[in-house]
């Protein structure tokens, strides 16, 4: 079983904290028929900061599911032969990006090698758990991509639904405020304190329904090595 509890909690904690933000400066209950300026303002800068909030809450729930799977996988002390071709490239990382880095151009003859080898290694395990796969997109939409095409999680747009078609404009309004481009206030502007609970809820509504499926499925030895028998061993216990 791959224990999700962690990342259960982690995540509705972040969530719970977004609701309270809410709840003190921002009650959806308030009488805005007259409200002070100075309260429509510092309700506009809160949900701006809830967006970012919502942000930070998938980019370390994904962050963190991914060590886990890396770490879970290294636990089951096989060779790097028997990983599976997303997993594997995780033993041989910090060799590739040695050639990257490596100003000399021959470095690939001196070094393809020893990653060919160190990938077919029956023996030798090299899973790095403290690597994210970053496709350098910031956390939009091809980054969860990415990250489910590794460990062959499926189509992740099939589980986040509406929160996949927000995700981008999410990551967009975030780095706006992170990089000084808008304001709190003004990527609040775009959201009622209606619409900014909606959205939490079907943010948290949905994030939970990747950890359970990444429960549901790296559960499984199978999820993370080939099976030990070859085709061919199979085929002959039926025969």
């Amino acid at each position: 079983m791959f224990d999700v509890q962690n990342y259960l909690t982690e995540f509705q904690r972040r969530i719970t904290s977004i609701r309270r933000l809410l709840n003190a400066v921002d009650p959806i209950d308030v009488d805005r028929s007259n409200p002070a300026p100075e309260l429509t303002e510092v309700s506009r800068e809160v949900r701006g900061l809830a967006i970012l909030l919502l942000f930070a809450s998938y980019e370390n729930l994904l962050k963190s599911l991914c060590r886990g799977l890396l770490e879970r996988a290294a636990r089951l002390r096989v060779g790097n032969q028997r990983y599976k071709i997303g997993i594997r490239q995780f033993a041989v990382h910090k060799m590739f990006q040695s050639i990257v880095e490596s100003p000399n151009k021959n470095t690939i003859w001196i070094t393809r090698s020893d990653i060919l080898a160190c990938a077919s290694s029956k023996s030798l395990c090299t899973i790095d758990a403290n690597i994210f796969p970053s496709d350098g997109s910031f956390m939009k939409r091809s980054q969860v991509r990415l990250i489910f095409k590794i460990f062959d999680l499926g189509d992740p747009a099939s589980i986040l639904k509406e929160v996949w078609e927000r995700l981008d404009t999410i990551v967009t309004q975030r780095n706006d405020i992170a990089h000084g481009n808008q304001t709190p206030d003004e990527v609040g502007r775009n959201y009622t304190s209606a619409e900014i609970r909606i959205l939490v809820d079907k943010w948290e509504e949905k994030w939970l329904d990747v950890i359970n499926h990444v429960r549901d499925c790296a559960s499984e030895r199978s999820f993370y090595v080939h099976n030990s028998r070859s085709s061919r061993q199979i085929a002959s216990t039926k025969n």
